[in-house]
């Protein structure tokens, strides 16, 4: 506490702001690559942190990966979309992020327009680019289908209050 020249006290301290953190989120998504590994919610985001390995890549050099400028949670109780605002460790489409071998892997994460502090159930859909059609194609070949993941359940009995300041 501070005193001030009106000998009125003030407190100094800043005001903590909550964030949730879910490190195992049920999804229906893909099991091997890439691995949905935890979300954030954060007051101004909803970070969602992936891990991708080219360990199964059917390319000597790994292949690469990119995120669609497009991409977006939805929520499944009444369809809100909620916009894709920044990505760290992978490239935007058209940029593709190349691997070196088979042995590469990479951490990345997903920025969104923040969700509801709630329960929720959530869909993480990366739409086709239309120039970028016959890429995917080969992709989804190799790896099996698309990168999208359903049913991502936000629980707040199972969230870990992390503050920030």
């Amino acid at each position: 506490m501070v005193k001030t020249p009106g000998n009125r006290k003030f407190n100094t301290m800043k005001k903590s702001i909550k964030s949730y953190l879910f490190p195992q989120v049920p999804n229906r998504g893909r099991l091997d690559n890439p691995v949905l590994l935890r979300v954030t919610l954060l007051p101004d985001a909803t970070k969602v942190d992936f891990g991708y390995s080219t360990f199964k890549s059917v390319y000597s050099n790994g292949g690469w990966i990119q995120i669609s400028p497009e991409t977006h949670l939805v929520s499944l109780h009444n369809q809100r979309k909620f916009k894709l605002i920044n990505v760290k460790g992978i490239s935007m489409s058209p940029t593709k992020h190349y691997f070196e071998s088979q042995r590469d892997w990479q951490y990345y994460s997903l920025y969104f327009e923040p969700i509801p502090v709630e329960d929720g159930s959530y869909d993480l859909i990366e739409p086709e680019f239309i120039a970028d059609r016959e890429a995917l194609k080969a992709v989804n070949q190799v790896s099996g289908g698309t990168f999208d993941f359903y049913d991502i359940q936000i629980d707040m009995q199972k969230a870990i209050q992390i503050m920030s300041i």
